[in-house]
């Protein structure tokens, strides 16, 4: 489930100051690589590398800004990032250059996502299309991807600078757009846009960019054009990894969202009895979480089960994603590495472990060696979200999920098996579907949960 973060922004003062504030807040998504493309001057320019934005967009970047530059776009790549990432430049023999870059995935005819993306622009603008209209039929021809687009266009003929910004119609990624008379922004999410708030810009609008819509911002204001009806699909992902728990999704707070999984977790298993909780806190039992994804979920079961939570794992902040590691020696190395133990929280006492979905197990099973080594008498994984059988659209098929040989059965005898193959952990119990769909809170045909149930919305 490779992602990326996404930023645009259109403005006549400091565009590329301003973009690298909202670069920061999706670069969560996106920890591989990073750049920028500023439209300006007459010109198209791209800086970008390795790394996270801090390191990219060192002292040196100065020289790269201009202040004609009014279109910039930025982008935090994903964990696959080669020499080809983004954002991808591209020049037009006729009227424009541009630089795309995007949140989601294209099924491959040969080079990176944006470079499928260009090779199609360049199809259509070579027939004497606008740029609004080459990107219309570009998604037109590819209804079968997913993605949150943003792209920076030089107009030679005119000598303008403008942003594009566009959403396939099911809306898998999140996009978001706000605005004010002298800026305009596109964001994979909305919690940066928050953050320009606290940091003195003032909004007239705020909103998620609409499936199967294409945004025109230029010195006019943001155009808008409906290319395909919406036929929404949001991952649910977003609300259970994915997303900031601060930003706001589709009208849901992402942190609201985990902790009704946090407390669809207690009523499904009806874990106050099975504790024994009847009032306070048990003097041999903890509720921590494995951060960061897994806090609000955690917060939602101590609220459930009435009482405090606590912390017993502390993450490394400068270590990366450790699930996309292949390499199972690698990726506990990396898990001990980024996860240490506070000793005096759970010394002697039953743990319950709050955790956003066991993929392979590696880093579960290495997380919990540690709580038992510091003294933990039991271990048990409260997991938000459910049995993943299906690797995502974009995943090698043949991705190993340690879920997957046992589909069909039900929850309480995958979570044995599951944990029978993870020695360190004493039960393993899932959300399932249902609860997962009434935590999030949007009708259920909005949702995409395909890794979960098999039903594909690219099917009839």
């Amino acid at each position: 489930m490779d992602m990326q973060g996404v930023v645009g922004v259109y403005s006549k003062q400091g565009a590329c100051t301003k973009s690298l504030h909202v670069l920061y807040g999706v670069q969560h998504r996106g920890q591989e690589s990073s750049g920028l493309t500023a439209a300006g001057d007459n010109s198209l320019r791209t800086w970008k590398g390795k790394g996270l934005a801090s390191g990219v967009f060192s002292e040196r970047f100065r020289s790269f800004m201009h202040p004609n530059d009014y279109a910039v776009i930025g982008c935090a790549s994903g964990e696959n990032a080669d020499n080809g990432f983004p954002p991808v430049e591209s020049r037009h023999h006729g009227r424009f250059v541009f630089s795309v870059a995007l949140d989601g995935y294209f099924p491959r005819e040969g080079g990176t996502n944006e470079e499928v993306v260009a090779r199609s622009l360049h199809q259509y603008l070579s027939k004497g299309h606008g740029f609004t209209d080459a990107l219309a039929e570009t998604m037109r021809k590819h209804r079968d991807a997913y993605y949150s687009l943003v792209a920076c266009v030089w107009d030679r003929e005119e000598s303008v600078s403008r942003l594009y910004a566009a959403r396939d119609e099911r809306g898998v990624r999140p996009l978001y757009v706000a605005a004010n008379d002298a800026s305009s922004y596109v964001a994979s999410e909305s919690a940066p846009i928050d953050v320009l708030e606290n940091m003195g810009e003032h909004f007239t609008v705020r909103r998620d960019v609409t499936p199967g819509s294409i945004l025109c911002i230029d010195d006019g204001g943001i155009e808008e054009t409906q290319v395909l009806e919406p036929r929404r699909a949001h991952c649910v992902f977003e609300w259970v990894y994915f997303g900031r728990p601060d930003s706001v999704i589709e009208g849901r707070t992402v942190h609201a969202a985990r902790k009704a999984l946090g407390h669809a977790l207690v009523e499904l298993h009806g874990l106050r009895d099975e504790y024994g909780i009847t009032e306070g806190t048990p003097d041999d039992l903890v509720v921590i979480p494995v951060p960061d994804s897994g806090r609000s979920v955690c917060t939602g079961v101590a609220e459930g089960l009435g009482f405090t939570a606590d912390e017993g794992v502390i993450k490394n902040a400068y270590m990366g994603r450790t699930y996309i590691i292949d390499n199972p020696e690698f990726r506990k190395l990396a898990s001990d590495l980024k996860h240490n133990v506070i000793r005096e929280t759970v010394d002697g006492k039953k743990v319950i472990i709050t955790d956003d979905s066991i993929v392979r197990g590696t880093v579960s099973e290495s997380i919990a060696q540690n709580l038992i080594k510091a003294g933990a008498r039991e271990v048990e994984f409260l997991v938000s979200y459910a049995p993943i059988f299906h690797p995502c659209f974009s995943d090698p098929p043949d991705k190993p999920l340690a879920a997957r040989p046992y589909e069909g059965k039900s929850l309480e005898e995958i979570g044995s098996l599951i944990s029978q193959g993870l020695p360190s952990i004493n039960r393993v119990r899932y959300n399932d579907e249902e609860h997962i769909l009434e935590a999030v809170g949007l009708p259920r045909d909005h949702i995409c949960t395909y890794c979960v149930s098999g039903r594909s919305p690219f099917k009839p």
